[in-house]
């Protein structure tokens, strides 16, 4: 059985323990199960989830194969940034953000807020005389994509969804599905932006003559890409490509994303485990891709609009399937007999309740020092080149042994850096991506995070990192299974108990989050299993402000604690206490 096998097995007993009739939420149930072999947790987190609308312009228009001119392209990209196409429409009312990325649109483009122009040429030769572009023009659009992919991974979305918008590429399409699934035009072309059964005829012939033309090149890849596909269509293959290598969920729209994913996994075969089909199209060849593909689409409404747009309608099903799962609770959470014949078990009087007696607490000058200690912690940036003394070095790595483990997975390693060239190359990494991410930051604003976000790695007499093993002490592990992330929490309230001992002896601990894992396994040496949680900076400094840094500075206020205490349920108004007692 693999792996992906294992977490469906594992998603379907969970549903079946939920409090409801097996099998009771139907079609819901089995794309819940399709999510968890393809994201590997019967807990799967699809949000936030960004719709990327690639578009591009075809040479192969010349032809007459839509009845649209090709200046429509350049136009709807004008359409989306405006905020009133369908995709734009559908997007917002999904919760979702949009951005479009045009690659090789003919025309000037606006400079504005959510486009990226990745001008490679301005859009395909016509591919019934010679090819769409070049193996090297093809090859920059997939890298284009794959940085599309990776940077929307490093601004943390989960899912990507794929959109296009190009006049011609539904029969750009129509030909690559041809090339790679070997089948002849008329099992693949449809009316595309509206044909009539004429120009689907005429269509199918130019789709016949771009075979003819390029023969049995077009039977590799990246030879079909280029020869037969477009700019865009190749900037959706890289984003299919990193995306799903990154562990992202992609959600495939229509026929043409559809056909950018059918290259995709021909160039790598394991781009196709996180790929899910939103809809299967009106047009032909679209059924074929999926069914090459082994999707099963959400939808089936006769949609073929492209854009993305049935992506972001059946999204709202895809977050659904997964908040399922996620929080209803099985039978045993809530209590309730899964048979009529059998109540609840009696779990007898609560042992903190007037018949037992409560844990002794601390003394008030305990309690008094222990609050103090608590509102005095802070997120350190600056640090003095002092070195720690061993005995309190000591001391604060004994604190970690005291970790409140979750179900006693003690999962925890510590790696302690004082080497100066190692802190020098962990620097480099966090420096690199700390400036990656001040790009995605208007400009007064990015200036204001780089001087901010300066890490003490460099200063900081000593580097503590934290690690998570997921493997350790085996499957008995309580709440692992439904919980996967309580290794992680075990780490990370061990760090709490050094950060606590660490401000009452005086010490500043920086956290640093700007790094990328697999890289820092590289540099330390840590094994492909095994989870870094946390780079943390310790060393002694010259200021605890009275507030955190980031809020004395402006860059944040600190939220109304009456917005995140809730009553009884998430969204309420605080308890009439609490509003007291502030």
């Amino acid at each position: 059985m693999t792996e992906r096998e294992r977490w469906r097995e594992r998603m379907q007993a969970r549903l079946d323990r939920l409090t409801k009739p097996p099998g009771s939420l139907g079609r819901l149930e089995r794309l819940a199960v399709d999510l968890a072999g393809k994201l590997g947790t019967d807990r799967p987190e699809v949000d936030p989830a960004l719709v990327l609308v690639f578009a591009g312009d075809h040479g192969v228009v010349e032809e007459g194969v839509s009845p649209y001119p090709p200046e429509v392209t350049r136009q709807m990209v004008g359409g989306f940034l405006a905020g009133h196409a369908a995709i734009s429409v559908l997007a917002r009312a999904a919760g979702l953000d949009l951005e479009v990325v045009a690659m090789g649109v003919a025309g000037p483009l606006p400079v504005a807020p959510g486009l990226t122009a990745v001008q490679i040429r301005p859009g395909t030769a016509n591919f019934t005389r010679e090819p769409a572009m070049s193996l090297g023009e093809a090859r920059a659009a997939v890298e284009a994509g794959r940085h599309q992919a990776a940077r929307a991974a490093a601004r943390g979305y989960r899912t990507i969804l794929l959109g296009e918008m190009g006049i011609g590429n539904s029969t750009a399409a129509a030909a690559l599905t041809a090339a790679l699934l070997d089948l002849p035009p008329e099992a693949v072309v449809g009316p595309g932006t509206g044909l009539d059964a004429a120009g689907v005829r005429h269509k199918a012939d130019v789709v016949r003559r771009g075979l003819a033309l390029h023969g049995p090149y077009v039977r590799d890849p990246w030879e079909a890409l280029a020869r037969l596909g477009g700019l865009e269509i190749a900037g959706m293959v890289g984003a299919v490509l990193e995306a799903t290598a990154r562990g992202l969920l992609v959600v495939l729209d229509g026929f043409i994303t559809g056909a950018a994913a059918l290259v995709a996994t021909r160039l790598d075969p394991a781009a196709g485990e996180r790929l899910l089909a939103a809809h299967r199209s009106s047009e032909p060849g679209h059924g074929r891709i999926l069914d090459a593909l082994g999707l099963e689409p959400v939808l089936e409404w006769g949609l073929r609009l492209g854009e993305g747009s049935g992506a972001a309608l059946a999204f709202g099903l895809v977050r659904a399937a997964a908040a399922v799962p996620r929080e209803m609770a099985t039978f045993e959470e809530a209590g309730v007999s899964d048979r009529p014949d059998r109540a609840p078990a009696d779990t007898g009087p609560d042992p903190a309740g007037p018949a037992g007696r409560p844990a002794p607490g601390l003394s008030a000058m305990d309690r008094a020092a222990v609050l103090r200690v608590i509102r005095a912690r802070r997120d350190i940036r600056r640090f003095l080149p002092d070195p720690i003394p061993v005995p309190v070095l000591r001391r604060l790595l004994q604190a970690l042994e005291y970790s409140p483990s979750v179900g006693f997975s003690q999962p925890w390693d510590y790696i302690v850096v004082t080497d100066p060239a190692v802190k020098a190359r962990l620097w480099d990494l966090a420096d690199r991506e700390r400036r990656s991410q001040a790009l995605y930051f208007p400009e007064a604003k990015r200036q204001e995070f780089l001087r901010l976000k300066v890490e003490g790695i460099r200063e900081a007499p000593v580097i503590l990192v934290a690690t998570a093993d997921p493997e350790r002490m085996g499957p008995e592990v309580l709440g692992r299974h439904s919980q996967p992330e309580t290794c992680q929490y075990s780490v990370v309230l061990g760090l709490e108990n050094l950060w606590l001992l660490a401000r009452a002896e005086g010490i500043g601990v920086g956290w640093v989050s700007f790094y990328q894992k697999p890289h820092l396994r590289a540099v330390l040496g840590i094994p492909p299993h095994v989870d870094p949680v946390a780079v943390l900076c310790l060393g002694y400094t010259d200021r605890f402000g009275p507030i955190p840094q980031l809020e004395e500075v402006g860059w944040a206020p600190r939220l109304d604690s009456r917005g995140w205490v809730h009553a009884e349920r998430f969204g309420a108004p605080p308890p009439t206490w609490w509003s007291d007692i502030r």
